[in-house]
């Protein structure tokens, strides 16, 4: 950075505000003929055009004119960016935003960046690095506030910083810059993105390839050299396996191509059976750059899954039909689960347990009873007492109403007054085990009926109403309770035995975010992918409804705590 004593006297001398410095308008220019003091402007012939799309009212070159006057009048006008590890925290942390296609403006505001850090007088770049922080900043609390545009493919809209929020995040140091980092895998993660995006286009074009049928252990792989590419590509085959392969002239489905269709399905989230069938091939055909995007997109959501204090906390990650429960953020137990189907999907949101129960009733959902339940019990006349099934008269008074008592013909599921309750049993839709958090969707987690326990061995679990069904409740509720200091409770499963229905109130509250993350990079680097069960990766014609991807924390009614001062929602 190329300030002296000089330049800085020059600097502090000449430039009234930063704002009008940056306007390079008429006045500007008259000042500059009648002073030869105002011989150079930070930004005078560099060309900003991502202020447009970054924030649309700009009237100058940057989005917080009036905010940078006022932090470089603080800081003696000297410039923010002068040691380069400062410059080397942030950069990363824009390109992975920019990789996100999530704020509009920010890939050319990068390249604009990197022009000027180019030249050998560096302060438009100190000046507009300033601002393109703010602008960073000010994206991550927006965000914070309202999570939606991550999930429905709507650009963050950002509101305009004030001068002590933009205060929080100065003086410049690399603890404050890093505490806006949204991933504690952000190195390995980048690294991959960068990957993707160095790579040529994928050979697998769909334009110009087309697989018909499934190819089995020792078949010939349709255009072989081109899925041994792909794999080489991603890292499934090393440079001497890839360079065997090719060499062949046929390429079969044995060897090092089964066991990197096996691998390949396992990072994808599919049944590693080592056939490439049609969910292989979808996956293998998808173009780097749309990895790249759906990699740094979900990059940015895992601010939203993230390992905070040391009590324990449970992570559910929708599309990985997977929760595991962390303690002192290290993981102590992991169960697959079944979530909600597409049209009924499982909320994102933030709570935490704070009840457990054992032989849990039913007390049937609103939409449940209005789709399911009713026309259920219209069809036929022993469907409710086969299901065990209760007709209560109001959830606040839970009297029973005999069934007979009333005309199903004529009921009207809308209008219907009456709840239903199914009682506590091994066919019970909730099992054995739930788990009761505030929420404002009667969502929870719980056990599953017996009869329904084969779900469980499905690779893809969207199958529920909504709530979150866990595969090993007995374990999860058992390590739930070891928390609760209540050296006279009974085991669970003696509890179970009883029949009897029983509620738990916990002293020590587990903590539970419920994420949707369909890519993401593991410690040693490997990108892991996940089917878009609910399609919130991609733009779509029907918006989705606010209330699934809304993301409420009912931990706190605080929920947005810079995260600059150690703070987090």
């Amino acid at each position: 950075m190329k300030f002296n004593c000089k330049k800085i006297t020059t600097l502090i001398r000449s430039v009234i505000t930063v704002s009008a410095l940056l306007a390079c308008g008429s006045a500007l220019a008259a000042d500059n003929a009648a002073s030869n003091k105002l011989d150079w402007h930070v930004l005078d012939g560099a060309t900003v055009n991502s202020t447009a799309s970054l924030c649309a009212n700009s009237t100058v070159k940057v989005c917080n004119g009036d905010i940078l006057n006022a932090l470089y009048a603080e800081n003696n006008y000297m410039p923010y960016w002068f040691n380069p590890v400062l410059v080397n925290a942030i950069m990363p942390q824009l390109q992975a935003l920019a990789d996100s296609k999530t704020l509009p403006g920010m890939t050319q505001r990068l390249k604009e960046l990197k022009q000027l850090q180019a030249l050998p007088d560096e302060r438009g770049f100190d000046l507009l690095l300033t601002d393109t922080y703010l602008v960073y900043a000010d994206y991550v609390h927006q965000l914070m506030q309202d999570p939606r545009p991550l999930y429905n493919s709507q650009p963050v809209t950002l509101t305009p910083l004030t001068l002590k929020m933009a205060q929080n995040y100065f003086p410049l140091t690399v603890q404050k810059i890093n505490s806006l980092i949204p991933s504690s895998l952000f190195v390995p993660t980048m690294d991959v993105i960068s990957h993707l995006l160095s790579l040529p286009a994928n050979p697998l074009d769909s334009s110009n390839v087309y697989f018909d049928g499934v190819v089995h252990l020792g078949d010939t792989i349709p255009y072989g050299a081109k899925v041994a590419t792909v794999f080489w590509n991603l890292g499934y085959l090393t440079q001497p396996q890839y360079q065997q392969v090719t060499a062949q002239t046929t390429i079969t489905n044995t060897g090092v191509m089964n066991q990197a269709i096996k691998a390949f399905q396992g990072n994808y989230g599919l049944k590693m059976d080592g056939i490439i069938g049609p969910d292989v091939v979808s996956q293998l055909m998808r173009p780097y750059s749309s990895l790249a995007r759906i990699t740094a997109l979900n990059l940015q959501r895992e601010r939203f899954a993230q390992l905070q204090g040391n009590g324990p906390q449970i992570i559910v990650n929708i599309p990985d039909f997977k929760m595991t429960l962390y303690d002192n953020k290290k993981q102590v137990f992991e169960s697959k689960i079944i979530d909600g189907m597409p049209k009924r999907p499982t909320n994102l949101f933030q709570s935490y347990i704070n009840t457990v129960v054992i032989n849990p009733y039913w007390y049937v959902p609103e939409t449940i009873k209005v789709q399911n339940i009713i026309p259920a019990a219209k069809a036929n006349p022993n469907f409710l007492k086969n299901s065990h099934i209760d007709v209560i008269n109001s959830w606040t008074d839970r009297s029973v109403v005999p069934p007979e008592s009333i005309d199903w013909a004529t009921v009207n599921p809308k209008t219907f007054p009456h709840q239903f309750r199914q009682d506590t049993g091994p066919e019970n839709a909730l099992g054995r085990v739930a788990f009761l958090m505030p929420d404002s969707f009667s969502v929870y987690m719980h056990d599953e009926s017996q009869s329904e326990y084969p779900l469980f061995n499905r690779y893809h679990r969207d199958l529920s109403s909504g709530c979150m069904r866990v595969q090993n409740p007995r374990q999860m509720a058992t390590l739930i309770l070891a928390y609760q200091n209540m050296p006279n409770l009974p085991s669970v499963d003696d509890m179970i035995n009883t029949n009897n229905h029983r509620e738990i109130g916990l002293n020590t509250r587990v903590n539970v975010d419920v994420a949707y993350l369909t890519a993401w990079v593991t410690p040693d680097g490997q990108l892991e992918m996940r089917r878009d069960i609910y399609g919130y990766d991609n733009p779509r014609a029907q918006p989705i409804q606010n209330q699934f991807i809304s993301i409420p924390n009912y931990r706190t009614h605080q929920r947005i705590k810079l995260a600059l001062n150690g703070q987090s929602s």
